[in-house]
């Protein structure tokens, strides 16, 4: 669906800015929930155990919300989540015990950094945002919807860092003043959702011959089959760098929270611009072309990082690289939910999601193992080569899908 002078759809506009406003949650407490916690007195171990639970809580359940958002409408599941993590919130705000804070952050996925994601209903949300933009134009408004993201994030952390800032004065209950914040932005964000219309999927495209219908179901299959494939590389890649870098820089250069936290909040920013960027170079160069050139840079500089000596020097590749390498996201997204008809983009933005969370999940225990063995340099070569591996596949099975993207034909796909 496109408005008659070219600009984003309405009801596109109302989605992104849900992700928005939803990201500025996320953003306070991928800074402030871990300090939280730990100020109860809770372990690493529970820390890690329960932020691990919300994870793979999210990916086992994407593909069936995905598969059944398909089938019933994304409204409803996407509504859904934000009472969800309303209620959540609020138990956060009321109560400290350790069992229902368990429960609240697993179902919701607390602390970590989705980037506006309603993990695991994302591919539902994704699947809807697709329905309201044709399909040459959404590796842009996807990409702008990412910058969204990430700028929500960077305020969400600065907002976080702020209450850190009086932490001496405050007792440690002053982080649910968080939680508090979150529930107002989650009944926020649902009470926009009512406004807009249902995203069901267009079954009027089934009326094929049998013969023809499972062909391209064949066809549709095999695309999201090879995107899953390929996803992994990156998935593992990412596991392998991302969630230990904090680790990586206090073990290294014996980086404060402070200086990291601050070097995080700047990622966030620089990452919002650079998905902007990613914005114009899809609709110049094409979406495809495009994540390949950005992701063989990202994979470039991430050779660099355990060479250099210095934290400053570290810390500023590494947020061009983060921006790079994430601001592509929504690109990527964009190709996803257009692999398939309308009536199974939520099928295919599941198994995308799903095909990288579970690697990533792998990641980190082989960079814990080889940090544990003295090589702090080894993931990032390792992570290095396995992304470009993914720029070189994935331009290379899915440079032919431009043209389609941007036929008149697919636009309705």
């Amino acid at each position: 669906m496109k408005t008659s002078d070219g600009s984003i759809h309405l009801e596109a506009k109302k989605l992104m800015l849900v992700n928005a406003v939803r990201s500025i949650g996320q953003g306070m407490l991928v800074v402030d929930l871990t300090l939280y916690l730990h100020s109860l007195g809770w372990s690493t171990a529970a820390i890690g155990s329960v932020i691990a639970a919300g994870g793979l809580l999210s990916v086992g359940l994407a593909p069936v919300i995905g598969i059944y958002s398909d089938l019933y409408g994304r409204k409803p599941f996407i509504f859904f989540s934000e009472l969800l993590t309303a209620g959540c919130a609020l138990i956060g705000v009321l109560s400290t015990n350790p069992i229902l804070l368990f429960i609240a952050i697993t179902l919701t996925g607390f602390g970590k950094a989705e980037a506006g994601s309603p993990s695991p209903c994302a591919p539902a949300e994704q699947a809807w945002l697709a329905h309201f933009i044709p399909a040459a134009e959404r590796g842009k408004v996807y990409s702008l919807n990412n910058a969204l993201s990430f700028f929500g994030m960077a305020a969400g952390a600065m907002l976080a860092g702020a209450l850190t800032l009086w932490e001496k004065y405050l007792p440690a209950e002053s982080y649910r003043l968080v939680f508090c914040f979150i529930n107002v932005l989650s009944l926020v964000t649902a009470s926009i959702i009512l406004t807009v219309q249902d995203g069901k999927a267009d079954r009027k495209q089934e009326s094929k011959s049998g013969k023809q219908e499972m062909k391209i179901l064949q066809e549709e299959n095999r695309s999201v089959l090879k995107l899953a494939a390929i996803n992994i590389l990156n998935g593992i890649a990412i596991g392998l760098t991302g969630p230990m870098m904090s680790y990586w820089f206090a073990a290294k250069f014996g980086a404060s929270t402070t200086q990291i936290g601050s070097t995080l909040a700047i990622t966030f920013f620089v990452t919002g611009m650079t998905s902007i960027l990613q914005a114009r170079l899809s609709e110049k160069h094409g979406t495809i072309q495009s994540i390949v050139l950005v992701r063989f840079a990202a994979s470039l500089l991430l050779i660099l990082m355990p060479i250099l000596s210095s934290y400053a020097l570290v810390s500023a590749v590494y947020i061009i690289r983060t921006a790079l390498n994430r601001g592509t996201q929504g690109a990527q997204q964009a190709l996803s939910v257009s692999l398939t008809r309308d009536m199974r983009r939520g099928f295919a933005s599941s198994i995308n999601l799903f095909s990288m969370r579970l690697p990533m999940s792998i990641g980190p225990y082989l960079s814990g193992y080889l940090f544990g063995l003295g090589s702090l340099s080894l993931p990032f070569y390792i992570a290095s080569a396995l992304q470009m591996s993914f720029a070189c596949l994935y331009g290379r099975i899915f440079s032919g899908y431009e043209i389609r993207m941007k036929s008149p034909v697919s636009s309705g796909r």
